[in-house]
């Protein structure tokens, strides 16, 4: 077992600038993943309880979470979106409370092909700078979601490979 392959790699990420930056390497296309990162079916698969999602530059994401004895509800706009390459958000509402119009929490993911392989690289930014704890909390918050994602998107493309072999057969 390779590091590369079966855990998320950090990224010289930047608590002073309010940046995490992580890879992962995923056994499943880039369409799986880019649509596991935009499909609000997928999205409750392996990110929230809830979703809404209209992947397309201007288009609202809204993810809600379910916690012990509350829930929170998070809003983002897309920025940018290349379909199997990448994407980028604007969080309005990160969970922590509605953000001012131009505020600097972004979410971007670039997605590689890669020796049979995808490479996610996925980069945080907010232009709050969080404490030593909190980013300590949210640094080890992205390498267990980006594990969800490389789990699911990795299951999916199983399931679609033997799918695709009955299908295939007399």
């Amino acid at each position: 077992m390779t590091s590369t392959q079966h855990e998320v790699r950090n990224q010289p990420g930047d608590r002073q600038h309010g940046k995490i930056q992580k890879k992962v390497w995923i056994k499943a296309s880039a369409d799986v993943v880019f649509k596991a990162l935009t499909n609000a079916k997928d999205l409750v698969r392996w990110f929230c309880d809830r979703a809404s999602c209209n992947a397309r530059e201007g288009g609202e994401f809204i993810a809600h979470w379910r916690t012990r004895k509350s829930s929170q509800k998070g809003s983002a706009v897309f920025t940018r979106i290349v379909p199997g390459k990448e994407l980028e958000l604007r969080w309005i509402d990160d969970g922590r409370g509605t953000q001012p119009e131009h505020s600097g929490h972004t979410l971007s993911y670039e997605i590689r092909r890669k020796s049979g392989m995808t490479e996610v690289v996925m980069l945080d930014t907010d232009d709050s700078v969080p404490d030593e704890e909190t980013y300590s909390f949210l640094d080890q918050g992205w390498n267990s979601v980006l594990l969800e994602l490389k789990d699911y998107c990795e299951r999916k493309e199983r399931s679609l490979r033997l799918r695709s072999r009955a299908k295939s057969r007399p």
